[in-house]
């Protein structure tokens, strides 16, 4: 019986070894996960967006999304907290802060991203599976668990492993929804997934929805276009006996006159019709519910539903091109660039495939840069022929179509300086961008494609749908990799690990195991450690300076830390801010004292049972006492 499930991926057997191993990939991922958030992070928020997370986070595991503001506000700020009209909140939309609110009153927060790490790869074999085949899922699930984008984010308190699961689970319910069966239940599953998905990271979700939503208008006339393969059977028998009057095909009593087949035909067509619409309208308003989160939690924070919160950190955080978008002005220029930087990291962070070393330079690269990344990436090595194996013989409009976009926008490049800067034309050809997408769905409406071929195009519709509206965004991102296409990493997953399985039906099968399991750990030591690595006490957060506050704490007695200095960054003392309760009421609270007068006493009178102790901080500098030398954190400045 085993070497029959071993040779046949598709027995009937339900639990074979391509579910072991994908169980095992789940555990895996579950594992590094916690590792490198106690190993590389310690389990603190590195960077400013984390601080925010955990802030908002900790409000809503109260209950509370907005909070009244400190009087005075100032000593206990913490980065990307907004303090307006009396009330203190963070400029992220609820989505994430939610789903890590569980994690506070579990006193565990990094299990959430493990957690939704784990079933996102157990979701991408499933979704791998159906598509094409078993060994495609169990590759693509490997894939995902050894990327290092996963591996590095899922031990963050970024959101975006949640947004990675939210879209898996999205895609695998879009899924289940086209095959007819429980279309209620994967409707409401689907809108739940991609509403979550929206109010996690609200760019993310249109990029994933658009294309899905135009497929839902081919979806829609394809089903009225399909011919009536058979008529009710109790209209068959009325034709036969020559009656005039027919019984309608759903079944109703209501008679219709005619000509019984195209009328049977008509009724069948609304049916459907009106099941397909039923389900996607069902899907769209559980969508529409989660999204009203998002203009909710602006109304609470500032009364105005309508109102960007990131604008109140910068002004200029906006997506879009001209005067008012980016620091010094966002133009097509800088969102072309910007995306090839980006995309050269991807090509490496992907899977962890490149030419050459990681080496010091790419240390230094990681921690300091942001523009091209020297080594080759290879990680897209076999997309293309996950595409040729997805598309089948059909390939060669695919290939067309997509040759026209890359020769479109390499040539973008070489405009004018001054058209790449206008906004108009910027808008134009993100408008242009737009129409090239939607070709393809041409070829879906007119063409002949099966369920593996239309979901090939889904699948790659969502890496250039992220890369497409993310140049409209006036920022990059490489440091905690290319974070902004990380949901499209199960999509391209499942489209290399289809090649993967092509290899497994012309070779002997457990030799590709061995192989694509020796390149997943040579990958995992020779790429994603030397590359998460470098960010352990990133922006000099550690464990090091609470460790050194509470060693001089005096009994159980409770901590006031008090910073004082000239030009104190949030870095000196982030470590304490993460152990500060929104609320002021934790073990230690932390509070910079500004020197204006009466700051000092207003703390102390705040705080009167506290211990106090002393912080002196200059830029990313902070000691114990009043100078900057003796028991010193984070990094000294020049010269000191």
């Amino acid at each position: 019986m085993s070497q029959t499930i071993l040779e046949n991926p598709r027995s009937p057997y339900r639990f074979r070894y391509h579910h072991l191993l994908a169980l095992g990939l789940m555990l895996f991922s579950f594992a590094m996960a916690a590792l490198v958030s106690q190993r590389v992070f310690e389990r603190l928020p590195h960077l400013e967006d984390e601080v925010a997370y955990l802030f908002q986070a900790r409000t809503l595991a109260r209950g509370q999304a907005v909070i009244d503001s400190p009087q005075p506000a100032r000593p206990y700020w913490q980065p990307f907290v907004v303090d307006l009209n009396g009330k203190r909140f963070g400029k992220y939309p609820p989505g994430w802060p939610g789903m890590l609110a569980v994690g506070v009153l579990m006193g565990q927060m990094w299990v959430i991203n493990a957690f939704l790490a784990a079933l996102t790869v157990g979701l991408t074999y499933r979704l791998g599976r159906e598509i094409f085949d078993a060994d495609t899922g169990v590759f693509a699930a490997a894939l995902t668990a050894f990327s290092p984008m996963a591996l590095m984010l899922n031990g963050t308190l970024m959101g975006h492993t949640a947004a990675l699961f939210t879209t898996t689970l999205f895609l695998y319910a879009y899924w289940r929804l086209m095959r007819g069966k429980r279309m209620l239940l994967w409707a409401v599953i689907a809108g739940a997934a991609l509403g979550l998905t929206v109010i996690n990271r609200p760019l993310a979700g249109l990029a994933i929805a658009a294309p899905l939503v135009a497929y839902s208008g081919v979806r829609l006339v394809r089903v009225w276009m399909k011919p009536v393969v058979s008529p009710h059977p109790q209209i068959l028998s009325q034709v036969e006996r020559g009656e005039e009057a027919v019984v309608g095909a759903s079944g109703s009593d209501t008679p219709t006159r005619g000509n019984p087949i195209r009328e049977a035909g008509r009724t069948q067509r609304w049916d459907s019709l009106r099941r397909v619409l039923g389900g996607l309208l069902v899907l769209a308003g559980v969508t529409a519910v989660l999204a009203t989160a998002i203009p909710a939690y602006s109304y609470m924070a500032t009364g105005d539903a309508r109102k960007n919160l990131y604008t109140l950190v910068w002004s200029y955080d906006q997506v879009g091109f001209g005067e008012g978008y980016g620091r010094n002005v966002h133009t097509l220029e800088k969102g072309i660039r910007q995306t090839r930087w980006d995309l050269s990291m991807m090509a490496a962070d992907l899977f962890g495939w490149q030419t050459g070393s990681f080496g010091a330079e790419e240390v230094d690269h990681v921690l300091t840069q942001a523009n091209y990344w020297e080594n080759i990436g290879l990680s897209w090595i076999l997309i293309p022929f996950g595409l040729l194996i997805g598309f089948k013989r059909r390939w060669g409009w695919w290939a067309i179509w997509l040759a026209a976009g890359t020769v479109i926008f390499m040539q973008t490049t070489t405009l004018p300086v001054d058209t790449l800067r206008d906004p108009k034309f910027a808008l134009l050809w993100m408008g242009g961008g737009a129409v090239w997408m939607l070709i393809p769905f041409v070829f879906l409406l007119i063409g002949k494609a099966d369920e593996q071929q239309t979901w090939t195009w889904l699948l790659l519709t969502i890496p250039l749908c992220l890369i497409g509206l993310h140049i409209a965004y006036w920022i990059g991102s490489q440091r905690y990799s290319t974070r902004y296409y990380f949901e499209a990493l199960v999509p391209l997953a499942i489209l290399s690990a289809a090649a993967l399985s092509w290899l497994v039906r012309r070779i002997d099968r457990l030799a590709v195991y061995i192989l694509v399991a020796s390149l997943m750990f040579y990958s995992l030591v020779a790429y994603s450690q030397p590359r998460i690595t470098p960010l352990y006490r990133f922006n000099w957060v550690s464990t090091e300076l609470i460790d050194a506050v509470n060693a001089r704490r005096e009994g159980d007695r409770p901590v006031l830390v008090i910073v004082s200095g000239t030009d104190v960054r949030w870095r000196a003392y982030g470590s304490l801010m993460v152990v500060t309760s929104p609320f002021l009421d934790s073990d230690i609270v932390v509070a910079l004292d500004s020197g204006a007068s009466g700051a000092r006493e207003t703390i102390m009178a705040r705080f009167p049972d506290r211990q106090v102790i002393e912080l002196t901080a200059t830029i990313n500098w902070a000691c114990f006492g009043d100078t900057l030398d003796g028991e010193c954190y984070g990094d000294p400045p020049q010269g000191g």
